[in-house]
């Protein structure tokens, strides 16, 4: 049996509908230079101004946290509109590009809200699904990582832009700009120079978008963030507001239900994401805190990232009481089945005691079903606390 790395991660009512979106990007774009990328405008997009500013200007190559280059330059972009949605309060947020060291932040302000969204994996795309916004939607993937947990009707009513198990980097640029799409949802990788670079999105009047969620640093509440932000880019600040605060109300029950004396002797949890050569496991970042939330603690929570792939001699050496296992696809079973066969795990105390559980892996990285999904790990970590 062979178990791939699939890589990563990579209707509400509003005052009144959108017909265009305007922004601003006020200071630290990204001007990150992309095969083909082109200068034109596609039809139906907003046109971009200052088109040869961002060549012109100083540049500075930094790397990302997956590796991507990047050219960063501090001269101000900004995408023009014809006319602003009079009812919508201009909303300026900063795309914090710093947290995942892919460059300087950007601003960038809101005059109406997007109608034609595109999310990379059901982890984006329940964001939205959540808030009801499928009517503001042009299309989404699913992904490696599949919501095999949420069931929002509206994903069989979106448009799919890759076959399930493709990522919206392996669709080419001109699928995307036949969306006419207007906002871009994903993880820093969608945005760099081998996908649709910065430079890309704003050329052809695309708002990028790279959630607070997404960082090695990032918490649950920065997930509340992100409901906070695109609550108030869509219109959608009350609703938005009452998901977040179901989220705390679940997470509250589950900590009462937990109590002090879990938390302060939290369960060694290992995280099985994927891999038969090394495991790539989940350490800090929401994944991490989502665990210590539900009274466990990784067991490579001393590494300072949100993800990681250390050598099967160290998941041994560190003898974790339980296995937590990464559901992409529905394919617990299998990696259940790695996991008592491999030569490396076959024989840890978590295997032999039977205690092997799961997740959703589009959840685990930060997405609307996350708080649920704590509530499911501390009913397994600690089941006669829930009976």
């Amino acid at each position: 049996m062979k178990l791939f790395d699939k890589g990563r991660r990579q209707s509400a009512s509003m005052k009144r509908p959108a017909k265009l979106l305007g922004v601003a990007l006020l200071a630290g774009v990204l001007a990150i230079a992309a095969t083909g990328c082109g200068g034109s405008s596609s039809s139906g997009g907003s046109s971009a101004s200052g088109e040869s500013s961002a060549s012109s200007a100083e540049t500075t190559t930094v790397t990302g946290q997956k590796g991507d280059k990047y050219e960063v330059t501090s001269e101000a972009r900004q995408v023009s509109t014809e006319a602003a949605d009079a009812d919508y309060e201009p909303y300026t947020i900063t795309l914090n590009l710093e947290r995942s060291g892919i460059g300087q932040n950007m601003e960038e302000t809101f005059t109406s809200a997007p109608t034609r969204a595109i999310c990379d994996g059901d982890q984006m795309a329940d964001f939205l699904f959540d808030l009801g916004l499928e009517d503001h939607m042009a299309g989404f993937t699913r992904g490696a990582c599949w919501s095999t947990v949420n069931e929002y009707p509206a994903r069989d009513k979106v448009k799919k832009l890759t076959p399930d198990g493709m990522n919206l980097q392996e669709a080419s640029k001109e699928t995307i700009l036949e969306t006419n799409c207007d906002f871009m949802m994903g993880w820093d990788s969608l945005f760099g120079e081998n996908a649709f670079s910065v430079n890309f999105c704003l050329d052809h009047g695309i708002i990028p978008y790279f959630p607070y969620c997404c960082s090695d640093k990032a918490t649950m509440e920065d997930i509340y963030k992100d409901y906070e932000v695109l609550g108030n880019v869509f219109g959608v600040q009350d609703l938005a507001a009452e998901k977040v605060q179901a989220m705390k109300d679940k997470l509250d029950e589950v900590k009462a239900k937990l109590g002090d004396e879990v938390y302060a002797n939290p369960i060694k949890v290992f995280v099985y994401d994927s891999g038969e050569d090394a495991p790539f496991t989940a350490c800090q970042g929401v994944p991490g805190d989502m665990i210590k939330r539900a009274g466990g603690i990784s067991i490579f929570d001393d590494i300072d990232k949100g993800w990681a792939t250390p050598a099967w001699e160290e998941v041994v050496q560190r003898d974790p009481d339980v296995i937590l296992i990464l559901d992409y696809d529905y394919d617990t079973e299998a990696k259940t089945e790695f996991l008592k066969t491999n030569k490396n795990t076959k024989d840890l105390r978590a295997v032999k005691e039977g205690k092997i559980y799961s997740a959703c892996c589009s959840d685990m990285q930060g997405s609307a079903g996350s708080a649920g999904t704590v509530e499911i790990m501390a009913k397994q970590f600690y089941p006669e606390k829930f009976a």
